[in-house]
């Protein structure tokens, strides 16, 4: 009976760019799991070891283990310029894996780099079904030309795709306007390890007093809480000038967690409006967030062009409301408006300012839209992820 088991696992190749913070953990969960034998292909061990982020002008690299608990293999990256563009992956060898390994499916993230397509042709050439997960939306806008070439370049692309893995709902859509049918989607929500997030939260929270005395916050005075990069497209600066419009009306603390090129900027502007109660902490790793989450009241993101924004996920964790714009792509599957947060129009710092202002005003509005976000993140985590690989590796093989 075991062996009968054992011989229907459904033997599963991953390829992505480089080991990932919030796709490790999921990883290690299939593994985990008795009917999926998975191996992880990465064309770079970026964040591995020390690297240096351009975007954050730092050099760091992740505190959690990136390559324990699954199969993987490293494969040779011919690229002189890493991550630079879509030749920033080169690994050929990965045709020769797919051929030699007979896979009962291919997972392929995405399809920005050559080495996505050396994978497609690979897995056509040894007739594997293919999967194929990605960030993309509608939301940018493009050139009527350039839309035609994608239009046409992708529906040939996804002609030959066995069945997809839409993170949310805009990348459902997006599947759906180059002419996937519904019955090849197989919802993978994106997740992060909400496990791991929730222990911290029962942990820490007896810890909140102390982590607010540390950074010289009053204990009476609620938290608004901003961590990503600071970098043009998150529109940190829409925030910090909310805050400059409500300080009049309320007594508030708002941090900033993270680095980038803006965050002088900010900093400079703080001092030259004499901004109270605002604090940067700078960049903290993965196992260092927890902190900052647990002080919070109330989580921020006013980004424009976000593909989906992880970072909300995490928020929600620790029961907090979000406040998010119509141009991040977890918003229409995390942030019920009225229910657990706002979504405003991206750029409009009065609706922004008067959201902050509400949700400040009312304590027992926060707690409740505290309370929802736990409920709808319970739903969104590596569980359901399994599910529609599972469901979609059961289509690949009856199909």
């Amino acid at each position: 009976m075991r062996q009968n088991e054992k011989m229907q696992r459904y033997k599963l190749a991953v390829l992505v760019s480089h080991p990932i913070q919030y796709q490790t953990p999921l990883f290690r969960k299939i593994a985990d799991h008795p009917k999926i034998d998975i191996m992880v292909y990465f064309c770079s061990d970026r964040y591995v070891k020390e690297t240096i982020e351009l975007d954050l002008g730092i050099s760091f690299k992740w505190d959690v283990p990136l390559l324990k608990g699954y199969k993987y293999k490293l494969l040779p990256n011919l690229s002189p310029k890493c991550f630079s563009s879509f030749f920033g992956q080169i690994n050929p060898s990965i045709v020769r894996e797919l051929r030699r390994n007979q896979y009962d499916a291919v997972w392929v993230h995405g399809y920005a780099s050559l080495t996505n397509w050396l994978a497609f042709c690979g897995a056509w050439v040894a007739r594997t079904p293919l999967l194929i997960r990605g960030e993309s939306h509608l939301m940018n806008y493009r050139p009527l030309w350039k839309r035609a070439i994608k239009r046409a370049g992708l529906f040939l692309l996804f002609k030959g795709i066995s069945a997809f893995l839409p993170i949310g709902s805009l990348n459902k859509v997006y599947y759906q306007y180059y002419g996937v049918s519904d019955d090849k989607m197989f919802l993978s929500p994106y997740a992060v390890n909400n496990e791991f997030f929730s222990k911290k939260y029962h942990e820490i929270y007896h810890k909140r007093e102390y982590l607010k005395k540390e950074l010289d916050i009053h204990r009476e005075l609620p938290v608004v809480l901003y961590a990503s990069k600071m970098t043009p497209r998150k529109r940190a600066m829409d925030l910090l000038r909310a805050h400059e419009k409500i300080q009049k009306e309320i007594d508030v603390a708002l941090v900033f967690v993270g680095d980038g090129v803006e965050r002088l900027t900010l900093e400079n502007y703080t001092k030259s409006h004499n901004l109270k109660n605002v604090y940067f902490v700078g960049f903290k790793n993965q196992t260092e967030l927890p902190d900052y989450f647990v002080i919070a009241d109330i989580f921020v993101l006013p980004s424009t062009d976000e593909p989906w924004g992880l970072i909300i996920n995490e928020a929600m964790n620790f029961g907090l409301p979000i406040i998010t714009t119509d141009k991040v792509g977890a918003a229409p599957d995390l942030v019920k408006n009225g229910e657990n947060g706002f979504i405003y129009s991206v750029g409009d710092i009065e609706k922004l300012a008067s959201l902050l202002l509400k949700l400040l005003q009312e304590p027992d509005l926060r707690e409740n839209m505290g309370k929802r976000s736990l409920e709808i993140i319970d739903k969104w985590s590596y569980k359901e992820d399994i599910e529609g690989i599972l469901a979609a590796l059961e289509y690949t093989r009856k199909n």
